[in-house]
């Protein structure tokens, strides 16, 4: 199956990165005098499994930077929750989308590839999300810091991609950008599922089967948890440490 894609390029550059970066956008960070974004933009034109690529970005700003070549820019708001919802809405017809933001340089066509066969042809659900063991993580980026998570069936942190089937954007819209905006602080995400499940987090019992049920249950679309091997899907530029790592080591 060949899906769209969707590049959530609208972050402000903001916090510690701004003194090492001095745009406006995240996405217009430039490593190796390239921005950031195009190289999550090159590794989807070269996939084997995308169609039509969408950067939701600051227009003005990427048409006169960008030199690959995408299918649509459309102008960005300080609300990732509307940038996603105009993105989509742009892809109307697609059965499944995938969703990367502009802060992962190191993805590869190879990653988005072996992403997508895995969960459509391994697994039937509504939204794909990518979990990366710790082990696999601290053995490609020792030096990086990550949040991670416990869970029964081990500790892991989350990555910066999803697809999705964009009927859960109108049947779940607000609960959807709760989600999207913690999705690197499980604590909170925790809290969406109720006590139990905040005790069996806190504690590490926690199962990836309990919450993709209780995730079900809560947004009537079943979720996929998608245990990944590849730690550059988790690797996003954040932090002035992992700006130098990438300009320093990753991007010759």
């Amino acid at each position: 199956m060949i899906v769209d894609v969707l590049i959530l390029a609208g972050a402000r550059n903001k916090d510690s990165l701004k003194e090492f970066a001095l745009t406006e956008h995240e996405a217009l960070i430039e490593i190796a005098d390239i921005p950031m974004v195009e190289y999550v933009i090159k590794a989807a034109k070269r996939s084997k499994k995308t169609g039509k690529i969408v950067v939701v970005g600051p227009y003005k700003e990427l048409k006169d930077s960008l030199k690959e070549e995408v299918d649509l820019i459309i102008d960005s708001v300080d609300s990732m929750k509307e940038n996603i919802s105009r993105g989509i809405n742009s892809l109307k017809g697609n059965k499944y989308i995938l969703m990367l933001t502009c802060d992962i340089p190191l993805i590869t066509p190879e990653i988005i590839d072996d992403f997508i066969e895995t969960c459509l042809n391994d697994y039937e659900a509504d939204i794909y999300y990518p979990i990366i063991p710790k082990e696999k993580n601290l053995a490609k980026f020792p030096a990086v810091k990550r949040t991670y998570f416990h869970l029964t069936e081990g500790v892991f942190t989350g990555g910066n991609m999803v697809i999705i089937n964009p009927d859960v954007i109108s049947g779940a819209f607000e609960l959807l950008g709760k989600v999207i905006a913690w999705r690197k602080k499980p604590w909170k995400l925790s809290k969406l599922l109720g006590m139990k499940f905040i005790f069996k987090f806190v504690i590490g019992h926690l199962s990836i089967d309990e919450i993709e049920d209780a995730v079900s249950d809560i947004i009537g679309f079943k979720g996929q948890f998608m245990i990944s091997e590849y730690p550059e899907i988790g690797f996003d530029v954040d932090k002035p440490s992992d700006l130098q790592l990438m300009r320093d080591k990753y991007i010759l």
